[in-house]
């Protein structure tokens, strides 16, 4: 039964993740919690739930706070007692929703008298606090959730009921109560799904909750098929409860989470280890109608059955969801649309049987396939591999994998970072056979980038295997591309040359400073000059000139200077150069100059500079920020930028007498994450104003280094000329600073 009609505008949500206790510790500390909730609210959003009708109650551990900051717009508190309850006692009235959804993560116990309890991130060893589970559920049928408030309310708890010692048992503190107040709204219908029945754990697989991943699976599954329909709990309750029951069935009873769950019409229903669940009542006509093509391509019954059942069990993974006697060929479909790419691979698996399947029925096969699985054709072990060798690699591979994605995926709105939601995205691009999928195209430019070493060597494999599978005619395809990418790649390595050039603070009257100067080429990068003890500038400049003479090309290479925040407007580009010349010319006008600063880059904040950097590619110059030019404090620019999360850079503005100084507004803009930034450093405010608006004039963003250098070279010789103080901070965090020498001027 679905619920009815809905508008996901209209929907709150309270999402709470506790992983850090008061304790801390193994013991303690959970990893999982907030990658969940993360996962629970980019749904939601994805939906068009807004942010501002979120609460995220978090107490998450300092190295996963980067997986909530994402959510600049939510109500964000920390999980601790007193947030906890004046979010659901005070805030919750104020409501006017159709829809109010509810989920918890964290630790869970059997407190005194058996209730469970939720714990705080105050709980320590001999003192568990928390919240009362089942007293939270009541609260939603009281007045602290008025009538008004919301139609209908969800709850997913995934937490343990696990029995504390006999001895912690006696002393343990009574689990919070929210409310005493009895349930004035018992016609208000709620859906509850919980993760563990009394005395059992719930689990976490690979740095989330089993539970939690196995709902949000179907959940996600669900939202792609129909983004408009409200969700089908009890299909997904089914699907879950069959899951838990083939997991009990292969690992062994107290091995596995149990799950109760209260539908809409309030009927109870809870998974007991060991009771095969109720084969689902079939609603779906592309299930009847793949059931009965499958029927016929068994039209035999016997070995044929047997041996389809067999195979797909090892491709899916799991067991048998009933006993051996009972399959048939709806039972194989069923058991298929337990896993996202499970009902391709019983097509697959049926296609490679020794009878085979008539090429009519294939094709109707997989038009059914398209209707209960969309934008699915991988097979589980196909999708499962490829998952697996992604999240095995550094953060640095996984980020190159999106990268690739969306040079394979152009003019797709790809903004997902993590492998599985990558791979998603891009399996969700169908396959116009025999040409390439843009999936198999990312695999290769990826392969192609990471070298010949075995994670390049794997992701061919996986390529060579998914296009045999997929077409005949693939392979040869996929070889002539493979060729293509791998020479893209290596011209594109030769054509990635740059300087880099550190510049340390200056020392003393005369401005000396230290500076170490790197080249990039095809072959990597090497250190080329290093100056530990501090010069005067005009010998960085000769030094610079002579290097630029041995490797740099004339209006390609992009010379990059890396200084501190308050040295962003060192004239750096009217440096002069002379060595492979007759006369002396502007750096600034030879080559494309630009300023980076890595001085308050954090590593908690990387996310935000990788997020702006991203919008780069696709931007143009009018996605550019203005600041405002009266910026009072450093303090105001950081929110004048943050409220800007989404902008690829910023235009400075020249500031006002009373405004703080542009180095601070500089300092505000790197600390929060802003790659580009547009500054002209020279001239009288107004005619500043008014070559900025002309250097940007609506081009693609990525032109700007280029279109920076011509403009200086017009000008070129004029010390006057405004146009000569434009000025660009260009941070591309893809290519940072290799590992850097100790050039601390003495």
């Amino acid at each position: 039964m679905r619920p009815p009609g809905h508008d996901w505008r209209r929907t709150h949500a309270v999402v709470v993740a506790v992983e850090r206790y008061a304790t801390g510790g193994d013991g303690w500390d959970l990893d999982g919690p907030a990658n969940d909730a993360a996962r629970m609210m980019r749904w939601l959003r994805g939906l068009g739930v807004p942010e501002d009708q979120m609460h995220l109650l978090a107490s998450p551990l300092e190295r996963n706070e980067g997986l909530l900051a994402e959510f600049t717009g939510v109500r964000r508190s920390t999980a601790d007692r007193q947030h906890v309850r004046r979010v659901f006692q005070d805030e919750l009235r104020a409501l006017d929703v159709d829809w109010l959804w509810v989920y918890w993560a964290g630790h869970g116990v059997q407190a005194a008298h058996n209730r469970w309890s939720l714990l705080y991130p105050e709980s320590r060893d001999g003192d568990p606090q928390g919240v009362d589970a089942e007293n939270l559920i009541s609260l939603l049928r009281t007045d602290r959730l008025p009538a008004r408030a919301a139609q209908r309310a969800v709850v997913v708890l995934d937490a343990c009921r696990t029995t504390l010692r006999p001895g912690e048992q006696a002393h343990a503190s009574e689990a919070d109560p929210l409310t005493n107040r009895t349930e004035a709204n018992v016609d208000r219908p709620l859906f509850v799904m919980r993760a563990s029945r009394p005395g059992e754990a719930a689990k976490s697989v690979q740095g989330a909750g089993l539970f939690t991943s196995k709902v949000m699976d179907e959940l996600e599954a669900g939202s792609r098929r129909d983004p408009a329909a409200a969700p089908d709990l009890d299909g997904v309750w089914g699907r879950i409860r069959r899951y838990f029951a083939e997991v009990e069935a292969r690992d062994g009873a107290g091995q596995v989470p149990t799950v109760l769950c209260r539908n809409w019409d309030n009927d109870e229903d809870d998974y007991v280890p060991g009771r095969a669940p109720a084969p689902p009542a079939t609603t779906n006509p592309a299930r009847d109608r793949l059931a009965l093509l499958v029927r016929a391509a068994l039209v035999d019954g016997g070995p044929d059955l047997d041996r389809t059942a067999y195979r797909l069990g090892a491709e899916l993974g799991t067991s048998l969801p009933c006993e051996p006697s009972a399959v048939d060929a709806a039972a194989l479909v069923d058991w298929a649309m337990s896993r996202p790419h499970g009902v391709p691979t019983l097509i697959h698996v049926l296609a490679a049987s020794e009878r085979g399947v008539e090429p009519a029925d294939l094709v109707s096969m997989k038009a059914e396939s398209h209707q209960l699985a969309p934008g699915r054709w991988l097979l589980c072990g196909e999708y499962d591999a490829l998952v697996a060798l992604l999240d095995a690699q550094p953060t640095e591979a996984a980020r190159e994998f999106a990268h690739t994605a969306r040079k394979e995926a152009v003019g797709t709105d790809l903004t997902a970072t993590a492998p599985k939601e990558v791979i998603d995205a891009l399996e969700a691009l169908l396959p116009d056979l025999p040409r390439l999928p843009r999936l198999l195209g990312t695999v290769e430019r990826a392969a192609a980038a990471a070298g010949d070493g075995p994670y390049a060597k794997t992701l061919r494999l996986w390529s060579d295997g998914c296009a045999r599978r997929l077409d005949d005619r693939l392979p040869a395809v996929l070889a002539v591309r493979r060729d293509a990418i791998t020479e893209q790649v290596a011209a594109a390595g030769a054509a990635d040359e740059r300087v880099q050039i550190r510049l340390s603070a200056p020392s003393g009257p005369a401005g000396h400073r230290t500076y170490q100067v790197w080249t990039h080429g095809a072959s990597g990068a090497e250190s080329v000059e290093v100056r530990d003890t501090a010069v005067e500038p005009a010998e960085i400049e000769r030094a610079v000139d002579t290097i630029l003479a041995r490797h740099g090309r004339v209006h390609s290479t992009p010379v990059e200077f890396f200084l501190d925040a308050r040295d962003l407007e060192l004239d750096v580009h009217r440096w002069q150069i002379r060595s492979d010349g007759p006369f002396e010319r502007s750096l600034g006008a030879e080559f494309p100059v630009a300023v980076r600063c890595m001085e308050h880059r954090r590593p908690k904040q990387e996310h935000l500079w990788l997020g702006r950097w991203e919008q780069v590619a696709r931007a143009r110059t009018g996605d550019l920020h203005w600041l405002p030019g009266d910026l009072p404090t450093m303090k105001a620019a950081h929110g004048c930028v943050s409220a800007r999360e989404n902008a690829p850079g910023v235009v400075v503005a020249a500031v006002s007498p009373s405004a703080a100084p542009r180095t601070d507004v500089f300092t505000a803009c790197v600390f929060g994450g802003v790659p580009v930034m547009v500054w002209c450093g020279h001239g009288e405010p107004e005619r500043a104003a008014e070559e900025l608006k002309e250097f940007l004039a609506d081009c693609p963003l990525p032109e700007l280094p280029a279109r920076l250098r011509r403009l200086r070279a017009e000008c070129d010789g004029d010390d006057t000329h405004p146009r000569g103080g434009l000025a660009l901070l260009w941070d591309d965090p893809e290519r940072q600073l290799p590992p850097r020498l100790d050039l601390s001027a003495p």
